[in-house]
């Protein structure tokens, strides 16, 4: 099962402000009842430490060597690192981030990183329990036929590590010297590499929340970007 805990009903427009009174369900539409500006634009955040193996419904990693405790994370400062990496390559990968794209706490990294998770990822491409407009069985069949072939050919989380030899980026094409941090995407090809700053979506350009990503037609896509290249979204609910 997924885990979400994002926090919305309530939460302050980042657009209206005072005028807002929270955010409010409408009835069938992505928006606030109260302002009618998008969900997204108000001020939702993750109550809990977001690990996101747990909002895609994924096990953990079995292998110590490539997962981070929440103990570990924060104690590095951040919200989110890398897995494999010492705090010395932690702090050299950060480094090579949009200084307001890092996740570091209490920082507007951290906020941007709780806003892409919540847009990159949207909970009702993960799950049914998140649908409020699938109608009868087959629908529900079709959804869950889409999730689990995009787990299993499309989706990964990208891995950090050394460059074994001089390279180029997959994205930019500029150069990755032997033994610069790297990020790897296993099921796009094996030898590829990309800097840091440039694992992003093809379609909005945001940094991959996380390091996870979708691959079609030699592009990568965030979840949402992805979804929607594969099956229509409806313009108002935003399924």
């Amino acid at each position: 099962d997924i885990v979400v805990n994002e926090v919305d009903v309530g939460q302050q427009c980042l657009s209206c402000g005072d005028q807002c009174a929270g955010f409010s369900f409408h009835d069938w539409r992505n928006i606030c009842a109260n302002c009618k500006c998008l969900r997204e634009a108000h001020e939702i955040f993750n109550e809990n430490f977001v690990n996101v193996r747990d909002r895609l419904g994924w096990k953990r990693e079995e292998d110590p060597s490539r997962s981070v405790s929440k103990e570990e994370t924060l104690g590095e400062g951040y919200t989110w690192v890398p897995s494999s990496l010492s705090s010395k390559k932690i702090r050299e990968y950060m480094d090579q981030l949009p200084n307001h794209k890092v996740p570091k706490v209490d920082s507007p990294g951290e906020r941007y990183r709780d806003i892409q998770i919540i847009k990159q990822l949207p909970k009702q491409d993960l799950s049914d329990l998140y649908c409020r407009f699938l109608e009868g069985d087959m629908e529900k069949k079709e959804f869950n036929i889409f999730r689990d072939l995009r787990d299993q050919v499309a989706m990964g989380i990208g891995q950090v590590k050394e460059c074994p030899r001089d390279s180029t980026c997959y994205c930019c094409k500029g150069e990755v010297d032997q033994g610069e941090l790297a990020v790897t995407a296993p099921k796009v090809t094996s030898d590829a590499v990309w800097h840091p700053a440039c694992f992003t979506c093809h379609t909005c350009e945001e940094l991959l929340v996380d390091l996870v990503y979708c691959h079609h037609a030699k592009n990568l896509y965030c979840e949402r970007h992805y979804a929607e290249i594969i099956r229509p979204r409806c313009p108002g609910c935003d399924e």
